[in-house]
């Protein structure tokens, strides 16, 4: 019976060696184009100067890392050689030289990345470091790399098995079948809350906005997501049946193609899609018997770590869903060392998007500045004619989508608007080349909030800050 059951695990969780050289590729390529977009806010992201200092950004953390190199070494040059480093790591593992060594020093430096500014942190940052904590585990190097002795270790073989392969499998799967659990509220059940996403104009793209036109498809829609994350888990796990595998894979694929065309969302359905990339069950080649796939002796410590790990993930989903508990309440039942190990392997995940009800109300901020004999303008939207005039694209009125996240998550982690507000005044002087003998009469950093169910109504004005000139005059 164990060999009969050890033989169904090797048929059901096994990964093609080819899609696990495009999913190194991807990582590799994933990471560059992070960092490149990360570095175009570097300075008020990053610096000791810029909006969030590193003795300040521990305080906002919400998991941690095993070397916050960033975090010990807050200086402006050593962030510069730590990006440039991280670089370097991804470009070794697009071309595969020492593949394991630069997966795990990418990992590192991931970790160390995100607690250097938590706040500008989205799905698709958790999502990728959990993806880079799988790949440690697997031969990413075993084709199309430089890495030699992991191509001659895997020579003849198309495929890998075991608790690795598991891990990678089971994770993405989870991140879908999980997340229905939470998708409990009343638009999920009604079928609306396709359309009610539809209306978050800081999210949705000119497609999106266009689907509004059709309702029933958007209740379609609505079902189809909730079935697809019901079923499409599932389907991963029919490893003898690649049909059914191939189906679950591209089922997956399609919500991620509806994020890219619907939404504004960053990297996240990017990294979704690699991640189901690395699941394809590509056939074996006609010239190559079936017993070529057989199983290859793994490291004995990788494996039994990677099992550990698996029977972790799977505790912790299964408390999550069963009891309904929280991230926080978990962690905080847990002895420390085990928390630990929760937080700094990514482990401790809650997957959700849109739940229990996406949002009904939108809005859109406005930074008014008043100069003296100028006409007030607005620094996030400069070509507006009037401060409470809507943008165009409230999803691309912000500079980047880590700016996005910055300006949405301020005010929920208690965090000042001070420095924010200061950074895009000295921008503004400097880039508009105002003389430093201009005096500022005032600044207002507005909300303006609307609901999809009235559009015709006006939106209503919430004043979030406020300072006057001269200095001691200030709003709150």
């Amino acid at each position: 019976m164990l060999r009969m059951l050890e033989r169904l695990i090797r048929h059901c969780f096994y990964l093609d060696l080819r899609m696990l050289a495009c999913f190194r590729i991807g990582l590799g390529s994933l990471t560059l184009a992070d960092l490149v977009l990360r570095a175009s806010s570097f300075r008020a992201h990053y610096l000791e100067s810029g909006l969030l200092p590193a003795e300040e950004a521990a305080w906002y953390a919400d998991s941690t890392a095993l070397l916050p190199l960033h975090l010990w070494f807050p200086s402006d040059s050593a962030q510069v050689i730590l990006f440039a480093l991280h670089g370097l790591s991804a470009v070794a593992l697009i071309i595969g030289f020492h593949t394991r060594m630069a997966t795990l020093i990418s990992w590192l430096l991931l970790q160390s990345l995100h607690l250097r500014n938590p706040i500008i942190l989205y799905g698709a940052d958790r999502e990728l470091a959990t993806l880079f904590f799988w790949a440690l585990f697997l031969p990413l190097g075993a084709r199309w790399s430089l890495d030699a002795p992991q191509r001659c270790r895997w020579l003849g073989r198309d495929r890998v098995t075991g608790w690795a392969s598991a891990g990678l499998l089971l994770q993405v799967g989870l991140i879908y079948f999980t997340s229905v659990f939470s998708k409990n509220g009343l638009t999920w059940q009604q079928g609306t809350a396709v359309e009610v996403a539809l209306h978050i104009d800081v999210y949705t793209r000119d497609f999106g906005r266009a689907l509004l036109s059709f309702p029933l498809l958007c209740q379609g829609l609505t079902y189809a997501t909730l079935c697809i994350e019901c079923v499409a888990p599932l389907l991963l796990l029919a490893g003898p049946y690649r049909r059914m595998r191939w189906l679950g894979c591209l089922l997956l694929m399609a919500i991620q193609i509806g994020f890219l065309c619907c939404f504004h969302l960053g990297l996240f359905p990017w990294v979704s899609l690699l991640a189901i990339l690395a699941l394809l069950p590509l056939r074996t080649p006609p010239d190559q018997p079936e017993s070529s796939s057989s199983h290859l002796p793994p490291n004995g410590w990788l494996e039994g770590s990677a099992a550990v790990m698996v029977c972790l993930m799977l505790a912790w989903h299964a408390v999550m869903v069963f009891q309904g508990d929280s991230k926080g309440r978990m962690l905080g039942r847990m002895p420390d060392g085990l928390a630990w190990l929760y937080q700094t392997s990514g482990l401790s995940q809650s997957w959700s998007m849109f739940s229990p009800d996406p949002p009904a109300k939108d809005g859109w901020l406005a930074l008014e500045y008043g100069a003296s004999e100028r006409a007030p303008v607005n620094l996030l939207n400069p070509s507006a004619t009037a401060i409470e005039e809507k943008p165009d694209a409230i999803g691309t009125m912000f500079p980047s989508d880590r700016w996005k996240e910055w300006f949405l998550k301020l005010q929920l982690r208690g965090i000042p608007w001070d420095r924010t507000i200061d950074y895009f005044v000295e921008e503004h002087r400097t880039d508009n080349n105002v003389p430093s003998e201009v005096e500022t009469s005032h600044i207002r950093l507005w909300y303006f909030e609307e609901s999809y169910a009235d559009p015709t109504a006006p939106p209503a004005r919430h004043l979030l800050w406020e300072r006057r000139h001269p200095e001691s005059e200030s709003g709150r």
